[in-house]
């Protein structure tokens, strides 16, 4: 019984997952921790599990021993409120995984994971409609706006990109029930239908590495599926290889004409040589470069990106936050030794899954006669989603969004136990494995609901405190932020935003040193640089602040911190003009605004930049000079 409500827990928190954890922040994905972290307590509560299947031991070892050094990792990394993302979505996809490969194993259970996973698939492609219809900011939960790039569809997430590989992931797991699996025939048309419309949801959002993985995890389920053929059924291979080839063509002649004015323009305004991910990669090998084997930690790209930015971005490109290609990703935050576990938990899983197949072929299917299986259809999808996942993450960082990253942890969990029954050889038993997994799912589910208590609940009232201000709504602002600080003493950017928010509501009364408004300012900013120190934004904030006190030598060191943190940005150059400035040092505040001039990345255009504030300047020398030389 508690078995069976644990995975009915697991496919709740499964769909809040692919509703709801669609970005890299947190935000909505807190819900779906608290159920996933009961879903994992209810399973350990029974004792005993009943395992169906026995799971790859050595697979489900390689997990561990991979997710112990990136947890590891990431609490010794020099920023703890970036590791903490990581580190939950990290513990949240091992206790997919586990609860895959161990309580859900029956296939009674993974069918309806999958049937799950089809309707989320179905409803991303509503939701695209809603988008197509002109809507492109259309958000799933009301009062928050998607950051949309109009053109291309985003179902439930932020990124049409991180859209196409969860589809990825649907089509191939569909197209496995649909060829091998056990289906009637209006089930099989339903999935064929489903088929097509899910490749056509990845047409729309006109992603380019999702349509490479598209043809890496197509050539092997062709390969799979033909070879199958050729071992079961030899006298339907030709006339089906003919077919495939024939529905190959047909199906990359639509895809292109339905995309070919988009996929156009997109390559002409972004040719190879000139896409931005060519620059963001030098960033990333260039951290790498600094922590080859342990990397400089959790998310740290957050900042390594920033500090190393290379000149080959546009002077107005955002600051890029993700490598765009999770192998370097790894590589900066988490080094050789990150990346060569990843790699061999990558291929050990696929290795299962191969001798799935073959063990299906020269064992079950000589005894049976039967090629339709469900565990079969599993794991033929699972391993042509792995390889098109894989090929994707070249050119994207899908593995940080929760959405897409427990997909990934679910197609693991199938491979890691795709469904042995009786066999010639068993499976090769690794001491401790099954107690250090039991291990694993009781501490990453005590972990993810205590993460929900200690973290949650102040990343929700920092979320309130962001919409009050685009309300317009200081008051109510205010609040949200004071709770914030109070639930989550340790999260930075609460007391960066109390702070910013103290000083834009400054009143001339409140501008001498001895106020204390402005004094609660400094000591909430100086709050956040303690709690992350990697962040140039909040020690330009604390600079202003210092000003303001007359606290000039603390001020002109924040800015000198910020100009190290980010050496070709505008802004820090523009604060230290700024400082100068107010200081009516002219000579040396005119030096820092040419030098802001010549910065690599440029203030948004909707921001002041270096040549509003050097008009100004002149303009106070002019009047200082007018002053002077009247009578």
């Amino acid at each position: 019984m508690l078995q069976r409500a644990s995975n009915l827990l697991l496919l709740l928190g499964l769909v809040l997952t692919w509703v709801l954890g669609t970005e890299t922040r947190l935000l909505f994905f807190w819900p779906a921790v608290a159920v996933l972290g009961l879903a994992g307590v209810l399973a350990m509560l029974r004792g005993r599990l009943r395992v169906y299947f026995p799971p790859s031991e050595v697979c489900l070892l390689s997990v561990l021993v991979l997710a112990g050094y990136l947890f590891t990792r990431a609490a010794f990394s020099p920023v703890p409120n970036y590791a903490l993302e990581d580190q939950v979505m990290l513990l949240a996809c091992v206790l997919i995984y586990l609860l895959t490969a161990v309580c859900a194993s029956h296939p009674r259970w993974r069918t309806a994971m999958l049937g799950v996973l089809l309707a989320v698939a179905a409803g991303n492609l509503a939701m695209g409609s809603v988008h197509l219809s002109g809507e492109w900011g259309f958000h799933v939960v009301p009062h928050f706006l998607r950051p949309s790039e109009p053109g291309r569809i985003g179902g439930f997430f932020a990124n049409a990109n991180h859209l196409a590989a969860f589809l990825s992931v649907v089509l191939f797991l569909a197209a496995g029930w649909l060829c091998v699996g056990r289906a009637g025939s209006a089930l099989r048309l339903w999935l064929g239908f489903l088929c097509v419309a899910v490749t056509m949801g990845m047409s729309l959002t006109v992603s380019r590495g999702a349509f490479i993985g598209l043809l890496v995890g197509g050539l092997v389920f062709s390969v799979a599926v033909l070879w199958l053929v050729w071992q079961t059924r030899r006298h339907l291979f030709w006339s089906l290889l003919a077919g495939g080839v024939v529905m190959a063509l047909l199906a990359g002649i639509v895809l292109w004409r339905v995309n070919e004015q988009y996929l156009r323009e997109r390559t002409e305004r972004l040719s190879v040589t000139g896409d931005v991910r060519l620059g963001i990669w030098e960033s990333a090998l260039a951290q790498h470069a600094e922590q080859p084997w342990l990397g400089a930690g959790a998310r740290m790209f957050y900042e390594g990106g920033t500090r190393l930015r290379s000149p080959r971005l546009p002077a107005w490109t955002p600051e890029p936050l993700f490598a765009h290609n999770e192998y370097l990703q790894t590589l900066a935050d988490y080094g050789w030794v990150g990346l060569g576990l990843l790699g061999l938990v990558a291929l050990l899983h696929a290795a299962n899954g191969v001798r799935f197949l073959r063990w299906f072929v020269q064992e079950k299917f000589i005894h049976t006669g039967q090629v339709l299986s469900m565990n079969l259809a599993l794991c033929l999808g699972a391993l042509s989603a792995l390889a098109a996942t894989m090929a994707h993450a070249f050119f994207e960082f899908h593995g940080h969004v929760p959405a897409t990253a427990l997909s990934i942890a679910l197609v693991m969990g199938l491979l890691a136990n795709p469904g042995y029954e009786e066999m010639a050889r068993p499976l090769r038993r690794v001491p401790f494995a099954r107690p250090l997994a039991k291990g694993g799912l009781v501490l990453a589910s005590l972990a993810l609901l205590a993460a929900v208590w200690l973290h949650g609940r102040g990343d929700w009232a920092l979320a309130q405190a962001q919409l009050a201000q685009a309300r317009g709504d200081e008051a109510a602002r205010r609040q949200h932020l004071d709770e914030a600080a109070r639930l989550s003493p340790g999260q930075a950017e609460v007391f960066y935003q109390r702070g910013l928010a103290a000083l834009e509501q400054l009143t001339e009364k409140d501008r001498s040193p001895p106020s204390a408004a402005l004094q609660g300012a400094v000591q909430d900013l100086e709050k956040a640089t303690q709690l992350n120190g990697r962040n140039f934004l909040s020690h330009l904030a604390l600079a202003d602040a210092y000003d303001a006190i007359g606290r000039t030598d603390d001020a002109l060191r924040s800015i000198q911190v910020a100009l190290a943190l980010a050496p070709h940005h505008e802004e820090p150059r523009l604060a230290l003009g700024i400082h100068w400035h107010r200081l009516a040092d002219w000579p040396q505040a005119e030096r820092a605004y040419l030098w802001a001039r010549e910065a690599w990345a440029r203030n948004d255009q909707k921001q002041a930049g270096w040549l509003e504030s050097y008009r100004l300047l002149l303009q106070h020398v002019a009047l200082i000079r007018r002053q002077a030389a009247s009578p």
